[in-house]
C-alpha cells in the first residue's frame, strides 16, 4: 500500500481526512478510483457522460411529446 493509500484508509487522528470520513465520505472509493489508470479513469467518465446524455436524451423526448399531445 502506498503512502497515499495508508493516509485515506487509516487518517491521522484530527485530521482533515479523518473530518471527512467522520462526516460520512467513504474515502475507500477514492482509493478505489486513484488505483486505476488515467486512462481507465477517462474511461470511465466516458461512459458516465454517455449514460447521462441517454437519460437527458429521453427525458427531452417526453417533454416534446407532452407538450406536443397538450398535456
Amino acid at each position: 500500500m502506498n503512502q497515499a493509500e495508508e493516509r485515506l484508509l487509516h487518517p491521522s487522528p484530527g485530521s482533515r481526512i479523518e473530518a471527512a470520513r467522520e462526516h460520512g465520505i467513504d474515502l475507500t472509493l477514492l482509493v478505489e478510483r486513484l488505483r486505476r489508470t488515467p486512462e481507465e479513469r477517462v474511461r470511465d467518465l466516458q461512459e458516465a457522460l454517455r449514460g447521462l446524455e441517454a437519460v437527458r436524451g429521453r427525458a427531452r423526448r417526453i417533454v416534446e411529446r407532452q407538450l406536443t399531445n397538450g398535456s
